[in-house]
């Protein structure tokens, strides 16, 4: 009986583990994603200004050149 017991806990033990390995994974895949997500509303922020500023430089050239 105490055997068995103790096989039990060995397995009990070994399935704990791999379960906390698991959750550091997931913690880790987590905070990538967050971190990923930030850099991609950075590069959309980024690419949104770029377009406002293309736009203006092309509407401010068409004014120069109108004036010429």
């Amino acid at each position: 009986m105490l055997t068995i017991q103790s096989q039990l806990l060995t397995e009990l033990s070994a399935a704990l583990t791999v379960l906390l390995s698991t959750t550091k994974m997931l913690t880790i895949q987590s905070q990538l994603l967050t971190e990923l997500s930030a850099a991609l509303t950075v590069l959309l922020s980024t690419t949104k200004m770029l377009t406002i500023q293309s736009h203006f430089t092309d509407n401010f050239s068409g004014l120069l050149l109108s004036f010429l």
